[in-house]
């Protein structure tokens, strides 16, 4: 066994007597003499520094050893000691078993969420216009100081969406007091650093003056929290709303006073001093690297085409967000991070570690470790983040670690992204000086002055705030929000764990639905809730199951929930389940476990679970459940029910403007545009029906592999724009501006002007069947009281899914039928749900084809089932009339669990009938490029059935070249062909009962199902079960164990709609 090195025999530069290693550190960059000496003495190496013992570690490797936090916990080090004299046991300065750092950081949380960056978006666009309209008004011959306005820019941005205070940094020539008492007390605890103990003793001046800008800092926070305390509007949504207002889930207590003010503090300093480094290392690097700047003006210049950007076109600059995080990779602002060890223990089973040691990992050395990123480690290329995947683990880490990794980081990187984008679209940069970096060191890095000069870019208008908007009189009346008399404020929090996008609406509406009923709502993933439910208030839980399993969102909750030992006993619940009867032997898994589990540890259900059926009618089956709820809970907490308020709906105040460009809408899931590359036709024209086989090219900064699906935005059939244009007496071209609140209604582009035609196009769904709710809302408008009558009579649940959701008639067939309803448009608009993307899965490899996409579309047509006209599939039609060339939104959607098997010589089954075929082409694809690479490869074999052999048999010739090459095995079923009798995949596994299930059973083989999930799935299912009793002579509830085995290994795995 290999003999421990101990401390002593670790690595360490020369000693100077009772200096020590003291010499070997350069005052005023400390950091860089440690990554030198990194260079030197390598990947670990010891630092002994008056009063301090350290080791200093740098390699990928040995970092990911010391990012276990079963091992290593955070070490609030001399230099953050230093600082804990004005910041306290804030979220950046406290121990993690500090009381104050659990509760802070579980109450401050979701302020840090992506989803709470769209509430700060506007007013981070507010500072960022401040920086950009300075810029604009300099003469040619001054330059800017970029790290000053940086400081300016990031400080008065965490000082409005942090504590709703403006520091009007760019309306001041000097610093604002708070600003130059916090850099001199960040200077001086620096230096408190390399001062040894009579020094610092002797330094009664400088301790006067920090204890100067303490008060000062200390001043100007408690006078804000003074000041919001006796306002009269407390909750103004910021950060400082939450510290005063929020309470832990775990412990039921909230902040005092004194934390608030250490948090208030740790925001200011963190929150600017990061970002403004940032920022001002981004603008150097792109001035000495024009091809990427280039680039990264290409970019802003097709994604921010507002006026003023929107939160999802910030979200869509993916170029710039790999610039900022390459930038962070050579200068990461917070340069290194300290650790301590958590118990005895080794690093690389070489070096001894005791019990408290002090580990720091040097980030500007790790993020240059050759052996996790490359020999051109010193070289500025934003392109090694393009694949997230694989940037080298444990060798990235500009956030800090895990759960003491930097809470504002989402926060730093919007923010970041916003403000370069926009600076990219209106200036060209000009390095007039030639600039050299010098690296300025305090707490965090900057470039020493580094100024340069802005040219504004030939642009038709600089952006300016002004007044944009012309209204005429048509315009509804805002309505008032009547929730505010049962403003009880009794928490709920509404947890979802959502795969499609389905749970996580449920859960939005449900608090929304609470918040008319006067609760504090909080809505947040099942996982951002792993380790603690709260005891106070009401938790309610939307989940779906993916396979039988969780979601990704809802993982480690469940994780959590199995393991724990802690009584939930307090925690008040109810659970409603999204699922599909497609999926029989998984149907409402995970909701089933869930509300048995909390059950079974203690919490109280107050009410019955709930299930929507997406094969049935989900929307129905939800509104049932919903309105049953609510009296149910208000009873329990002893509250009033509000009639009038359970069924209100979210208000849209809508107005008509004009002389506006017209804008783009938005999107929520990060689609990019993408172009047409061919569009075929695969059925033959004697079938009467289409299936088309689109190749659509791969965005940059877009990846895919096999099994996953492509998302499609579509775009509403031309003919239903004009029905709803017709019934409500609108012009297309019509420009209008949405105002309204209520999340129900984060699907329409509001505060920004749009076409109502667009608006039609690409926001809302227009021939969903009208939900209860919708034809409840119809009712109510109609003045005609025999038409009146037929409406309320389809309310009752018989009439409504026989007449209704059967027949799948939309409101706009009813609002055509009914011509006495008098719905404003408003309110038609603002009762339509959003217009969904459509999933398909990718028919094609990246092993073949990695810059386009195939995907293998069935065209949706056909007579309506209400018997009005023809009914038109709205995605697979939209795709079928593109053309080679025309632009489509597009974005892809990981499937973790429906892959081939990472060991390639294990046997594989696909099932895919019609366009189940899909991913098997695309698996089918991989496996040659294996085979050309020498990979060796187990059994495939494909199900495929079809109508007719002729007609609809897809990608024929190239699948029967596969089997030529051994690639694939063929099992073709055709059930409308005159001379044969009619055959299914299921009657062909049957044929080849003993081969499957050996190949499953005995070769640990893998099972795959692609297609039309209510019969089909069900049928091979049976099949297989039915084979498995027989041939095994076992019973059919030992068949149906077997089949859930599978699928809890991941070797049984459907893709059904």
């Amino acid at each position: 066994m290999k003999k421990l090195k101990t401390r002593d025999e670790i690595p360490q530069p020369r000693t100077y007597g009772p200096l020590l290693n003291l010499p070997q550190v350069d005052f005023d960059a400390p950091t860089q003499s440690f990554a030198k000496l990194a260079d030197k003495y390598g990947h670990i190496f010891r630092m002994q520094l008056p009063g301090r013992d350290t080791l200093y570690v740098s390699g990928h490797k040995i970092v990911e050893e010391v990012s276990d936090e079963s091992r290593f916990a955070k070490n609030v080090w001399k230099p953050l000691q230093n600082v804990r004299e004005f910041s306290g046991d804030g979220l950046f300065t406290s121990w993690t078993h500090e009381d104050n750092w659990k509760k802070a950081h579980n109450i401050l949380l979701p302020s840090f969420s992506q989803r709470a960056m769209q509430g700060y978006h506007d007013k981070m666009l507010d500072i960022a216009l401040q920086l950009i309209q300075k810029w604009a008004r300099l003469n040619e011959d001054e330059a800017i100081d970029v790290p000053e306005d940086m400081t300016r820019l990031t400080l008065d941005t965490i000082g409005l969406c942090g504590f709703n205070y403006r520091f009007n940094s760019f309306y001041t020539e000097k610093n604002h007091p708070f600003i130059e008492s916090m850099v001199s007390a960040l200077d001086e605890a620096m230096n408190q650093l390399h001062r040894l103990e009579i020094q610092d003793k002797l330094s009664i001046r400088k301790k006067n003056t920090f204890k100067k800008d303490i008060d000062t800092m200390y001043a100007l926070v408690d006078k804000l929290i003074a000041d919001r305390k006796r306002s009269d509007e407390i909750d103004k949504g910021d950060l400082l709303s939450r510290m005063l207002e929020g309470v832990d889930p775990q412990t039921g207590e909230g902040l005092d006073d004194e934390n608030i003010r250490y948090q208030m503090i740790t925001f200011l300093i963190a929150g600017h001093e990061t970002t403004s480094g940032l920022l001002s290392f981004a603008i150097y690097y792109l001035l000495k690297n024009e091809d990427k700047l280039k680039k990264a003006q290409e970019e802003v210049e097709t994604v921010l085409t507002h006026e003023l950007p929107s939160y999802q076109q910030v979200r869509q600059l993916k170029y710039i967000r790999m610039i900022l995080e390459e930038t962070l990779r050579l200068w990461p602002t917070a340069p290194a991070f300290s650790l301590y060890a958590l118990e005895d223990t080794t690093l690389q089973g070489e070096y001894e570690i005791k019990k408290g040691d002090s580990v720091n990992v040097l980030l500007t050395a790790l993020h240059r470790d050759k052996e996790a990123w490359g020999e051109d480690v010193d070289s500025f290329k934003p392109e090694r983040f393009e694949d997230p995947t694989k940037v080298p683990e444990n060798a990235y880490k500009p956030f800090g670690n895990g759960k003491r990794a930097c809470i504002g980081q989402q926060f730093a990187l919007h923010e970041a992204t916003l403000v370069l984008g926009m600076l990219l679209r209106e200036f060209d940069f000009i390095d007039h000086t030639d600039y050299q970096l010098e690296v300025k060191e305090t707490l965090t890095l900057k470039p020493h002055e580094f100024k340069m000069k802005a040219k504004v870019r030939e642009r038709k208008d600089i952006m300016m705030p002004s007044p944009r908007r012309s209204v005429n009189k048509r315009e509804s009346q805002p309505v008032e929000e009547k929730a505010e008399s049962n403003n009880h404020k009794t928490p709920l929090l509404v947890l979802y764990g959502s795969v499609m996008g389905t749970a996580e609406g449920v859960a939005r509406d449900l608090a929304e639905a609470g918040r008319l009923q006067g609760f504090d709502c909080n809505v947040a993933t099942l996982n951002e809730l792993k380790g603690s439910l709260p005891k106070e208030g009401l938790v309610l839980i939307v989940s779906a199951s993916y396979n039988g399993k969780p979601p990704e969102n809802a993982e480690e909750f469940m994780e959590w929930l199995d393991q724990t030992d802690a009584s939930l006993d307090g925690v008040r619940y109810a659970v409603f389940g999204c699922g599909d009867t497609n999926w029989a032997s998984t149907y409402q898994k995970v909701p089933v476990l869930i509300d048995q589990q909390l059950e079974g540890k203690g919490a109280s259900r107050v009410y019955k679970r709930g299930e929507g059926n997406a094969n049935a009618d989900f929307e129905m089956e939800f509104e049932e459940w919903h309105g049953a709820m609510w009296p149910v809970v208000l009873d329990e907490f002893d509250i009033e029910l509000k009639e009038d308020l359970l069924n209100q709906g979210t208000h849209l105040d809508l107005q008509y403007v004009s002389g506006i460009a017209e804008a783009s809408i938005a999107n929520n899931h990060l689609a990019k545009e993408s172009k047409i590359i061919e569009n075929r036709e695969l059925q033959s024209e004697e079938s009467g029906r289409y299936t088309r086989h689109l190749d659509i090219a791969v965005p940059t900064g877009l990846h895919y592999r096999e099994g996953d699906h492509l998302g499609i935005i579509p775009k509403n059939n031309q003919s239903l724009v004009e029905r709803v244009l017709k019934r409500f007496n609108l012009k297309g071209t019509e420009k209008v501006i949405l105002q309204g609140s209520g999340r129900s209604l984060a699907h329409l582009p509001k505060g920004e002007p749009v076409s109502i035609h667009d608006l039609l196009s690409y926001s809302v769904e227009l021939q969903e069947p009208a939900s209860k709710k919708q034809v409840g809302e119809m009712a109510s408008k109609t003045t005609c009281p025999p038409h009146k009558m037929e409406l309320e009579q389809l309310l009752e649940d018989e009439h409504y899914r026989n007449e209704v959701s059967k027949k799948r008639i939309s409101m706009l067939d009813f609002l055509e039928r009914y011509e006495a309803c008098e719905m404003e448009f408003e309110r038609f608009l603002s009762l339509l749900p959003p217009l969904k993307p459509r999933y398909y899965s990718i028919s094609s490899s990246p092993s073949v084809q990695r810059e386009h996409v195939s995907i293998t579309v069935s065209v949706v047509r056909g007579d309506a089932y209400s018997g009005n006209g023809e009914y038109k599939g709205v995605a697979s039609n939209y795709l079928m009339e593109l053309q080679e060339g025309d632009d489509v939104v597009i974005f892809f959607r990981t499937q973790r669990a429906f892959k081939l098997p990472e060991d390639s010589s294990f046997p594989v089954i696909m099932v895919g009938p019609g366009t189940g075929i899909a991913p098997f082409r695309g698996f089918i694809q991989a496996r040659d490029a294996m085979k050309k690479e020498g990979t060796e490869l187990g059994e495939a074999h494909l199900y495929f059935g079809s109508r007719h052999e002729k007609h609809d048999y897809l990608y024929d010739r190239e699948l029967k070249e596969y089997e030529k090459k051994g690639i694939v095995s063929l099992h073709t079923a055709f059930s409308r062909m005159e001379d044969r009798p009619k055959t299914y995949v299921q009657d062909l596994m049957n044929e080849h009962a003993d081969q499957l299930i050996r190949l499953l059973e005995e070769e640990r083989g893998y099972l795959y199902i692609c297609g039309e999930g209510s019969k089909m799935a069900p049928d091979v299912e049976q099949t297989l079960k039915k084979n498995y009793v027989t041939i095994k002579n076992e019973s059919e509830r030992d068949a149906q164990k077997w089949l859930d085995n599978l699928q809890e290994e991941g070797r049984y795995v459907k893709d059904v709609w």
